[in-house]
């Protein structure tokens, strides 16, 4: 007979993303000893982006991707970054906790700027396609890259928490996900300079 834990219950599948290309970041979900029972870390599901024009869609699918970027304390993998660290400290402080923090992710790529999208599920309706330029001070570091994807969902929570959701799973709001339950975990190319962030929210 399987030994079962109490304390450990296993993890619904429902529970992960088919569509996030980090969804082996979901090991972050309890530490040992963790007895709460606040709902697990789970990875926001948003959609990938697809161009209206169909032959953008196809030709953009055939591009090579670029790799993914990670966000990580130091010494740590696959875990993330809280993003109310990165709204709430400045580069100085980030330098120290961050994992590869003054890498110039992009430098390789020959890429000026950016789009970010975000497909948050229930409000894709509020459209959110924001440039972020890599060059504007030398080549982006992770810790740079990192402070403005934090600054851009906040943002788009501010708005979105006025907007009526189309599903409630993802709700925004005071007694729903709030900005302080979002930990940055990576960025990945969807298609040409479109990203979009790899998000897990944590209510614990």
């Amino acid at each position: 007979m399987a030994h079962i834990n109490p304390l450990h219950p296993p993890v619904n599948s429902t529970q992960y993303s088919a569509v996030n290309s980090l969804a082996g970041a979901l090991s972050m979900v309890l530490p040992p000893d963790h007895t709460s029972q606040a709902p697990c870390p789970r990875l926001l599901p948003q959609p990938s982006y697809t161009p209206v024009s169909k032959w953008k869609a196809a030709t953009g699918a055939a591009d090579p991707r670029l790799p993914v970027i990670t966000f990580d304390y130091v010494g740590q993998q696959k875990q993330g970054i809280p993003m109310r660290e990165l709204s709430a400290r400045n580069i100085v402080a980030l330098g120290q906790m961050l994992q590869g923090a003054n890498d110039p992710v992009f430098a390789e790529t020959g890429l000026k700027r950016i789009t970010l999208r975000i497909l948050w599920p229930g409000y894709t309706h509020v459209d959110w396609a924001r440039s972020i330029n890599l060059v504007a001070s030398g080549p982006i570091t992770r810790t740079q890259l990192a402070t403005q994807l934090a600054a851009n969902f906040s943002r788009f929570m501010e708005i979105a928490r006025t907007q009526k959701p189309t599903s409630a799973d993802y709700s925004i709001g005071p007694s729903s996900i709030q900005f302080e339950h979002l930990v940055l975990i990576g960025l990945h190319n969807v298609l040409e300079d479109v990203w979009q962030a790899d998000v897990a929210i944590d209510r614990r």
